[in-house]
């Protein structure tokens, strides 16, 4: 059976140590070393029984990014397998949305978000979503819920196909 939620168990020093944490789907480990976020240790929470891995060190390839909010914790960016379970999912705000059938616009974003969005496009044309979470130091989920909901404003547009995720300042 899928879960809804995921729930970081603890912060611990080494992958076994975690592993052997995981025992139901969705419960997350957190290898820390040297005061670095190493790896996220995730029981699948779609119920297939395997344990993940995920990289959140850039010093070893490709890394996940892992943020602690008001008690939570959220990954970006969004999980999918290929192989196995081949399931595709999101971690945020301690819940696990399903790709195949989660749209971010259903989240209700943070007003003081928006209006610190709406202030960066006072001098720019366009930017991710991505890079405007980086330079504000939030979630990137967060911040594409607050750009497609000054979409839905008309106050920004968002481009199609290899430029979604980019957001553009509207003419008046």
């Amino acid at each position: 059976m899928k879960a809804a939620s995921y729930t970081v168990l603890s912060v611990v020093g080494n992958y076994a140590e975690a592993a052997s944490l995981v025992l139901n789907p969705g419960d997350c480990t957190v290898v820390d070393r040297g005061g670095v976020k190493r790896q996220l240790v995730l029981r699948c929470p779609d119920g297939c029984g395997e344990v993940l891995s995920i990289n959140l060190d850039g010093r070893s390839g490709p890394a996940w990014s892992l943020y602690q909010r008001r008690g939570t914790w959220s990954l970006y960016p969004s999980i999918d397998k290929p192989s196995g379970c081949k399931s595709h999912f999101i971690l945020w705000r301690g819940r696990v949305l399903w790709c195949d059938g989660f749209d971010v616009d259903d989240e209700a974003p943070d007003a003081k978000l928006i209006s610190r969005i709406r202030d960066l496009f006072s001098t720019r044309d366009s930017a991710h979503y991505s890079d405007l979470s980086g330079e504000l130091d939030e979630i990137p989920w967060e911040v594409l819920a607050a750009c497609r909901s000054l979409v839905k404003q008309g106050r920004l547009h968002e481009g199609e196909n290899k430029q979604k995720g980019t957001f553009f300042a509207t003419t008046s």
